[in-house]
């Protein structure tokens, strides 16, 4: 059975998606910003924003430099998600196999749904419609189709905005000829470097290469390199087999509005970061041996470091203590500005009962997390968070790449 895989990328997509809700916005350019201080910068921005020079990473007093109409807003995340839903639904309806790859990239598995390239891009001008018919006229997606994942993403990647394009064996060393190794998903710069230490400085000459040579450069990762260009599939085929590879951490940071020396309000900052890591490993599944945690200081020193358990973890309450046993102290020579806040060293949970009890109380945690992600976040609270305003650590976008979308909304 051939096999087939489509990718679709949003594009501009949390300002498309602003510019969709706010019509007056449509034609402007447009930038969202993670936060409106004088710090903060832009993370998504609409086409007319690009065609002027302001990207992702831009300052915002950068951004209003370069254009003085320019509209910056605050990230918006129910209002993404929302939209995610809806496209995620559609793409739902054409494969039991859909791998949500971030909020606004997935790959739809069609193996078997369509015999043919041909048909696959007659399936994807549909999704195409229905997107624009149900979703919004003013959202638009990139697709690619290969016989790969990693085909599937390079046709999006590099095919023209809001376009389509199929890779298969017959045109695929036209669209690697002359590209450099960087615009390969997987490929940076110091592997660039590398490849370019041994004459390979684009990927048609790295679809040429030997592997073997590549293997002994960098292990079964040179296999990779090589099988990827020439369309060979080396990742897990299906999501729904549980074999994709685990994230390597989960946590939160923030930038510190406030800045101050109280410690009261310093505690319920980190708990709603820890609460939201929590919720997140335990949405999908997981636990932790180890925990991390750093803090920055306004004459820009920062501390921290990390704690590996000899048991698993999961709960929000003993993330914190752990937490606060590794910068709890610290908080109290200086002025904190920021913090960071996460899990390490995750595994599969296992539900069985254990034979001593231990400080977690998983029932206590399904009860809050069922709570709270039917009636809305922070419904119920740990006491640690009890008067923090929500301008404090606001709820940020996540862009893991090897989580559910279900995990990334909640």
């Amino acid at each position: 059975m051939r096999r087939i895989v489509l990718h679709l990328d949003m594009n501009s997509y949390f300002a498309s998606v602003e510019q969709q809700v706010n019509p007056s916005l449509r034609d402007r350019p447009v930038g969202v910003c993670a936060t409106m201080g004088t710090r903060g910068c832009i993370i998504a921005s609409s086409k007319e924003a690009k065609a002027i020079g302001i990207k992702t990473g831009c300052r915002i007093s950068e951004a209003r430099r370069l254009c003085r109409e320019v509209v910056l807003l605050e990230v918006d995340p129910p209002k993404y998600r929302s939209t995610t839903r809806k496209v995620f639904d559609i793409l739902k309806q054409y494969s039991d196999d859909v791998e949500p790859y971030s909020i606004d990239e997935a790959f739809v598995n069609l193996t078997g749904y369509s015999p043919s390239f041909e048909r696959a891009a007659a399936i994807a001008a549909e999704i195409k419609t229905r997107v624009f018919c149900e979703v919004g006229d003013w959202l638009s997606n990139s697709v690619g189709i290969g016989s790969t994942r990693w085909l599937a993403k390079f046709a999006s990647d590099i095919c023209e905005k809001g376009k389509l394009l199929v890779l298969q064996s017959d045109n695929l060393h036209e669209y690697l000829k002359s590209r450099t190794l960087t615009e390969a998903w997987g490929i940076a710069e110091p592997t660039a470097r590398k490849l370019n230490s041994v004459g390979i400085c684009t990927l048609d000459q790295l679809a040429d290469y030997s592997p073997h040579k590549l293997m002994r450069m960098f292990g079964v990762r040179g296999y990779g390199l090589w099988a990827n260009v020439n369309g060979i599939e080396t990742t897990a085929q299906r999501v729904s087999d549980n074999i994709l590879p685990l994230p390597k951490s989960i946590g939160h940071s923030h930038v510190l509005l406030k800045r101050c020396r109280d410690s009261v309000f310093h505690r319920g900052v980190l708990m709603r970061l820890v609460e939201r890591t929590g919720r997140r490993l335990r949405a999908t599944k997981l636990t932790a041996r180890g925990v991390f945690a750093s803090v920055g200081f306004a004459d820009h020193e920062s501390c921290g470091g990390n704690r590996q358990l000899g048991h698993d973890i999961q709960g929000s309450k003993e993330i914190f203590d752990e937490v606060w046993q590794i910068i709890g102290d610290e908080l109290r020579k200086n002025t904190p500005t920021s913090f960071a806040v996460g899990v390490f060293q995750l595994a599969p949970e296992i539900p069985q009962q254990v034979l001593w009890p231990t400080k977690t109380r998983p029932g206590l945690n399904t009860a809050l997390d069922t709570i709270n992600n039917r009636y809305g976040d922070e419904t119920i609270i740990w006491g640690t968070l009890s008067g923090l305003d929500d301008s404090h650590a606001p709820d940020r976008i996540g862009f893991r790449k090897t989580l559910p979308i279900e995990s990334q909304a909640r």
